[in-house]
């Protein structure tokens, strides 16, 4: 995140206190990082005298298996930068004395165990990973060994334990050392933007509120009993992939008001090679609806964009080609403007934020601009509110999730440009955060469809009321939350959108690759249905 700089920015003095020896390459890169920001001095480093615990064997299975290559949790020595002062354990003049000779702003406190100093700086600070510190071997392990749903990281205050900022994504059930990458990455970030907002700003206010979620930290769990969790979990989602695909269709409620019962709905299975998710419909002329859509092709394993005509007796076409590029796009989101319709596919691969103009419908567009560069943004979803232009859209941190965390932007007009919000991420909690359609009014709500992704990856649809949008608040809370299973075989809805006469859902099914293989194209009927059809870079999986 950016945040803009302030005339009157502060110049904070950063020291952060390490382990003895090497440490995580993630640290390395984090104190690089921090060296990087404007208006951010790195004045100490100190060195404990307690090293990190060492991995035991089952930690080393997960490294061999789950985390090749070069790993962000590998051990580097991290040298002392030039015009650094350091001070290392054990030495008669203790670390708090020390320290106040410096005129730190800021201690970070990467230590095993992190404490209160009698002399302390006035921002003491800790990376926490569900209770423990991010930098042990056993950070993360804890929800993943009691199997919950989500996994929580935390920059929390010291004493005092008060929340800076935190965020919640679905705990990697099959690797410990995968579940404790995924959400450090977003803790660097955390640290990142509280010395952003610390030099911007002066201070850093705890956060009022707090998701619930994951799993405190308790006593520890043995080498063998976290193996064995491994090598089951390991084994079940190897048989499930084995054995079944996952499969997005479309669901299609033909009424005139926007519904919110899928259970109502048409059920239109693609053929079995490829899926079909992210509809977004738009009227046809002449009558009827354009639904487009992001199509994969399994063993191409990239999405494209596609339009299928759906008419008002339910039957459907073909869908015909709208865009292919030579990365992966989805979410072709539609919206109106001057009175012209305008799409922002998702372009995340290409680190892009992409403006098109509708030359013809459906598959004859002009591009205009990258109203974004230089961003993994997925999902961007555009409205007007209150006279601005509003973004939204999951913006990831590298080796992050893109579920985890929403982050908006607003500007003039569509065509920018935009500035970031103050609270960026707005949302940091998978269970909210990923955009899924376009946002609605309802009774005088403004309602914005979320997708759930904890247990699992566009899980369920949650409708979140935006009770406060300005540049630098951002309140919303769940009204209304639309869960699969309402057919046999649904196990997942990710996406809703409404043009007057019809809705659309995406369902996601885990079909038999046996069943697949001799499944037929499907052939548009006067009711909709289909007679055979029986995650890439966005989420979904091209299993």
């Amino acid at each position: 995140m950016n945040l803009p700089r302030s005339e009157a920015a502060m110049t904070v003095r950063l020291a952060v206190f390490l382990p003895a020896g090497p440490v995580p390459s993630w640290v390395v890169r984090l104190v690089g990082d921090c060296l990087d920001l404007p208006d951010v001095r790195l004045v100490a480093l100190l060195r404990d005298a307690s090293p990190l615990p060492a991995a035991d064997w089952a930690d080393r299975v997960d490294e061999m298996v789950f985390d090749r290559g070069a790993s962000p949790l590998r051990l580097a020595e991290l040298p002392t930068p030039a015009g650094v002062a350091e001070w290392i354990a054990p030495t008669a003049e203790p670390a708090d004395a020390w320290l106040a000779t410096r005129g730190c702003d800021v201690l970070l406190d990467l230590r095993t165990a992190p404490m209160p100093m009698a002399v302390s700086p006035t921002h003491h600070w800790a990376l926490m990973l569900s209770g423990r510190p991010a930098v042990t071997p056993l950070a993360g392990a804890d929800p993943v060994v009691e199997g919950a749903d989500s996994t929580v990281i935390q920059l929390e205050t010291i004493p005092g334990g008060a929340v800076i900022d935190t965020s919640l994504g679905a705990s990697c059930t099959f690797s410990i050392r995968r579940n404790r990458r995924r959400a450090i990455a977003k803790g660097m970030g955390m640290v990142r933007r509280a010395l952003v907002r610390l030099t911007a700003e002066g201070a850093v206010a705890p956060l009022p509120e707090v998701p619930a979620g994951g799993v405190d930290a308790f006593p520890g769990s043995p080498a063998a009993q976290r193996f064995a969790t491994l090598v089951r979990r390991t084994v079940s989602r190897s048989a499930s992939k084995a054995l079944s695909r996952d499969q997005w269709g479309l669901a299609l409620v033909f009424e005139d008001a926007l519904c919110l019962d899928p259970a109502r709905a048409t059920l239109i299975h693609p053929p079995a090679d490829r899926f079909w998710a992210d509809p977004m419909v738009w009227p046809a002329e002449g009558g009827g609806w354009w639904v487009f859509i992001e199509e994969v092709i399994y063993k191409e394993g990239r999405g494209t964009l596609k339009a299928m005509r759906v008419q008002p007796d339910g039957s459907w076409a073909e869908p015909v080609s709208v865009m292919v590029r030579p990365w992966h796009l989805s979410y072709p989101f539609l919206f109106e403007w001057e009175g012209q319709l305008w799409m922002v596919p998702e372009s995340g691969a290409n680190r892009s934020v992409e403006l098109y103009r509708c030359v013809n419908l459906p598959d004859h567009w002009e591009k205009v601009a990258d109203i974004m560069t230089g961003i993994d943004m997925v999902d961007a979803t555009l409205f007007e509110h209150e006279g601005r232009w509003w973004m939204l859209g999951n913006v990831t941190e590298p080796g992050a999730d893109k579920h985890d965390e929403l982050h908006a932007y607003y500007a003039d007009s569509p065509l920018g440009p935009w500035q970031p919000h103050a609270a960026n991420p707005v949302v940091a909690d998978a269970r909210f955060a990923r955009p899924a359609g376009p946002l609605f009014m309802r009774d005088g709500k403004l309602l914005r469809p979320a997708q759930e992704c904890v247990p699992e990856y566009g899980h369920a649809l949650s409708l979140r009321r935006i009770e406060r949008l300005t540049p630098t608040e951002y309140i919303e809370h769940t009204e209304q939350r639309i869960e699969p299973g309402w057919k046999p075989g649904i196990a997942c809805v990710h996406t809703l959108s409404h043009a007057p006469g019809l809705t659309v859902f995406d369902f996601l099914t885990r079909r038999s690759r046996f069943a697949a293989v001799r499944g037929k194209r499907p052939v548009p009927s006067a009711t909709g249905r289909s007679d055979g059809g029986r995650d890439n870079s966005d989420g979904k999986t091209a299993q």
